[in-house]
């Protein structure tokens, strides 16, 4: 079912049905050291987030599993009522390296050094007008900042080709959620395309895709065997719940990012604009009742109804024009 969102909520989790009892994981390591632990991995900074977007209150209900929760996130506007897709490009930017690579390689560098992974970082993002390695970089910090939950796996340096789509998920994120008391695994799946529909299509056909292969486990095997520079002790611990004796304790989440040309953002450009800002709120949430039928029936369909759900709706202006500024960040470059 779709769960009822609050924007002052994190996470929005499953009902009291669905609580467990938490053990310890040992007499040495309690459940806070593993949250305090995941939360220390986290890179993007929160005031970033709040200073680029903010999102709707709203429910939408529906009975059909699997559990979902649906977001809708926008970015923010200026003083003009112009939302500011051209500063969250440079934003995004400024967050490559992170993105790319792990703490140990980016420590203790010289300048000269920095410059060099930078660039590193850069030439492994595609410069071509399709590639949705923008949405792959911006749910990865949507997850961090909203979910709390940092990323498990750098797969940006897997890239073998950098003119090539890299093959599997588009993240994978670990977080811990104290109200159910589960070790959460989180797969991310971005589509940021110029329609709705198309964007929500392509989303599910890579979802289901994806959770019928072998690269999955490939993913969680590839987690299990080092991450995130944890203590060997929090690292064992942490396998124990993905593949050991605490694996009942072990939850798959699939996060969803979906962008699109949002038609309502025409307004601001003729004599709609006044009236379009101030009904922003109330037309987001009427196109979110709109849009319900269509992802419940792709809910309804889709074979792993054990996942866990979370969604987050983004409508842009022009996704193209977004995917092109970030590019002219990336390589200073006009777009």
């Amino acid at each position: 079912m779709f769960a009822l969102y609050s924007p002052y909520d994190n996470v929005v989790s499953p009902g009291p049905a669905d609580t467990v009892t938490v053990e310890p994981l040992c007499n040495n390591l309690c459940i806070a050291d593993v949250q305090n632990s995941l939360e220390k991995r986290l890179e993007v900074q929160r005031e970033d987030y709040d200073r680029t977007f903010s999102h709707i209150e709203h429910a939408l209900v529906c009975g059909a599993p699997p559990a979902t929760t649906v977001r809708l996130h926008f970015v923010k506007s200026d003083a003009n009522g112009e939302p500011r897709f051209r500063e969250l490009a440079r934003l995004l930017a400024r967050y490559i390296t992170l993105y790319c690579f792990k703490a140990e390689r980016r420590k203790n560098l010289s300048e000269l050094e920095r410059n060099e992974v930078y660039m590193q970082a850069r030439d492994l993002f595609r410069r071509t007008e399709d590639s949705g390695q923008v949405g792959e970089l911006l749910i990865y910090f949507l997850l961090e900042t909203v979910l709390r939950a940092p990323q498990a796996l750098k797969k940006m340096p897997m890239t073998t080709n950098a003119n090539d789509e890299r093959k599997g998920s588009d993240g994978l994120h670990i977080r811990w959620d104290d109200t159910c008391g589960v070790l959460e695994l989180v797969f991310a799946e971005s589509k940021i395309w110029q329609s709705f529909s198309g964007a929500l299509n392509g989303a599910f056909k890579s979802m289901e895709t994806f959770h019928q292969s072998r690269v999955k486990q490939h993913e969680i095997n590839t987690v299990t065997q080092g991450f995130l520079e944890l203590s060997t002790e929090l690292q064992a611990k942490l396998v124990s719940y993905i593949e050991g004796e605490n694996a009942s304790h072990c939850r798959l989440a699939q996060a969803c990012l979906i962008g699109f040309n949002w038609s309502e953002y025409e307004c601001l450009g003729d004599e709609r604009r006044a009236a379009f800002v101030t009904e922003f709120e109330q037309r987001y949430r009427q196109w979110a009742e709109g849009m319900r039928d269509s992802l419940n029936e792709k809910l309804r369909t889709f074979k792993h109804k054990e996942l866990r759900f979370e969604f987050f709706m983004l409508p842009f202006k022009d996704v193209e024009v977004f995917r092109a500024w970030f590019i002219e960040e990336l390589t200073g470059g006009s777009g």
